[in-house]
């Protein structure tokens, strides 16, 4: 029996978003087509759908137009994608079409994490006017957008609707769209999951909340029992293609860290490193503050502590005494342990992590190597890619990153039995660790880690032995930031995922350009942090035990029920 932990939804968008599901398409042998729409199968690059646009009588421009945008959305080239749109938006006849703008725009923000201004376009969106494909993509993105953003009986219900837009030979995306609903109940409360017994809609939630509850308490032969009695019981359910998985819930059992209602946030302490080596460090996280409460209005009076002394836990407990109701720090591990060792009286957003380490009112916000390697495993994952190469340092954050994307791609798989990983540590490894990667021969997508120069040498030295269609991903360790132009024009069209205050235009850079070095991208790293750090204390509570979250600098923030703030990364093409 196989074990698979709750998958997100996102796998499943890119199944419907990019065509994957049954479209009625009808390609020739030569790549011509006979039959397109909007929503067909983005199945070759942008430059193809421009052509296919410029060929086309003008009737179905508009229609074309879309297409060009998606297979822009697609390359993440979120500039053009914005023109076509404006295209097919400003060609738009009918309310069929309009609906179809709408509903490709909706993709656009969803894919740069803007789940608020999505909804917004689906609000727009006249869903029975839509064709069956069309619909598909509009439950799917609604229901995506839902679950991150905390509607989940919302999310749940659309995702059931769902079901009826698949195609009755796409097992696969159905069984996907199962494993999608199974995500949310397996982690709903008992309340919630008899509220949709009350509603009664149908015997389909019947189904589901049986389904889930069966494996959310039991294992082994009773579930296997169970499974069966339930199938009996349920023959057509679309659920029964999870027989003889093991789901169980994305929390394991585990009750969130708790949050105290009365907290009194009105007075936040903030312990960090204001001398010595880390002061750089300390100063931007201030400044960040600084900022925050300026741009957002926050009152919280706030008063700052140096941590650069031995006894950091005396300190917390001076910041306690002088009436912090809200604690902001300390920074590095070894200070934040001594923290929790004295015991946190104070809810305490500490800005480092640790694994399997929880307290009530203890969080922690830290930028690991594991998210790092997660957050590449998600997007490489969405992109449609199966088969990835790993060339990481042969060090211990190298290590922290494996393991980072191993634990999404289970999460995604139920395996990780397809990720190939070499190692190096000098140039004869990166040599070796290129030959016996490509020896695999199925690979499609490469995920490199190292500094921007090793990186650019890398992918360099790949395309010239290996030349083919294969996509590479670099996370935040690569950032090229400000480095001499040759080498990051070897690294255009590499897909980077980072911070989107490291990777976007923000006026606010502008602002910091006197105080701070914008060129310094640890510097700006703390500056962020720090600005998401006092923005979130007000919606801590709220984020705990939810799968709400929160765009701030450094990401879509959400908290998991550890206490730990995860930020999700924004992804762009080196141009």
């Amino acid at each position: 029996m196989k074990l698979i932990k709750s998958l997100s939804p996102l796998v499943l968008a890119t199944l419907i978003a990019t065509g994957c599901t049954s479209t009625g398409d009808n390609y020739g042998d030569n790549g011509s087509y006979e039959t397109l729409s909007a929503f067909s199968a983005i199945t070759h690059p942008s430059s193809w759908y421009k052509d296919l646009f410029d060929s086309a009588d003008a009737t179905m421009q508009q229609e074309y137009a879309i297409l060009v945008a998606r297979s822009y959305i697609k390359e993440q080239n979120y500039d053009k994608a914005e023109v076509w749109l404006k295209y097919a938006r400003e060609h738009a006849i009918t309310q069929l079409e309009e609906s179809k703008v709408h509903l490709a725009t909706s993709y656009l923000y969803y894919s740069r994490q803007l789940y608020q201004k999505v909804l917004e376009e689906l609000k727009q969106v006249h869903p029975r006017s839509l064709s069956r494909l069309e619909s598909a993509n509009y439950y799917v993105i609604l229901a995506n957008t839902q679950s991150k953003t905390g509607s989940t009986m919302e999310a749940y219900h659309n995702y059931v609707t769902l079901n009826q837009y698949i195609d009755d030979f796409d097992t696969a995306t159905m069984s996907k769209n199962q494993k999608a609903i199974m995500t949310l109940l397996l982690d709903m409360s008992d309340a919630q999951l008899d509220k949709i017994l009350a509603e009664g809609r149908s015997e389909l939630d019947q189904g589901y909340v049986e389904f889930a509850r069966n494996h959310r308490n039991h294992s082994g032969s009773r579930l296997s029992d169970l499974d069966s009695e339930w199938e009996d019981r349920y023959p057509d359910h679309p659920a029964k293609l999870l027989i003889g998985t093991r789901l169980v819930p994305s929390s394991s059992g585990r009750n969130p860290v708790k949050f105290s209602s009365d907290a009194d946030i009105s007075h936040i302490a903030v312990i960090m490193p204001l001398s010595g080596k880390l002061a750089s460090y300390g100063d931007a996280f201030r400044q960040g503050i600084i900022m925050a409460q300026r741009e957002k209005g926050l009152t919280s009076s706030i008063r700052y502590y140096d941590s650069n002394t031995e006894d950091v836990a005396a300190v917390y407990n001076e910041a306690v005494a002088d009436g912090a109701g809200f604690v902001i720090g300390p920074l590095t591990k070894e200070n934040v342990g001594k923290v929790l060792n004295n015991g946190v009286s104070v809810p305490t957003l500490a800005i480092n992590s640790f694994d399997n380490v929880s307290a009530d009112n203890a969080y922690f916000f830290a930028l690991t190597p594991e998210n790092e390697g997660a957050q590449a495993a998600k997007k490489i994952r969405s992109d449609g890619h199966y088969t990835p190469l790993l060339i990481v340092p042969n060090t211990e954050k190298g290590s922290r990153i494996i393991s980072g994307f191993r634990r999404q791609w289970d999460a995604y798989s139920g395996t990780t039995d397809d990720i190939i990983v070499k190692r190096f540590m000098n140039k004869q490894d990166v040599n070796h660790a290129i030959s016996e990667g490509m020896s695999y021969g199925s690979v499609d997508a490469v995920y490199l880690c190292g500094s921007a120069l090793e990186v650019s040498v890398i992918r360099e030295q790949m395309d010239a032995e290996y030349p083919g269609n294969r996509a590479y991903y670099i996370t935040s360790n690569s950032n090229p930031g400000n480095l001499h132009a040759s080498v990051t024009k070897k690294m255009k069209g590499i897909n980077i995922g980072d911070l989107p205050w490291l990777v976007e235009d923000y006026d606010l850079k502008d602002d910091i350009s006197d105080n701070l070095d914008s060129s310094n991208i640890s510097v700006l790293t703390f500056f962020a942090m720090g600005y998401d750090a006092v923005s979130i204390v007000p919606e801590l509570s709220s984020l705990t035990g939810s799968r709400r979250s929160v765009e701030g600098l450094t990401g879509n923030i959400t908290v998991d029920p550890d206490g730990k703030l995860i930020a999700g990364f924004q992804w762009v093409t080196i141009q």
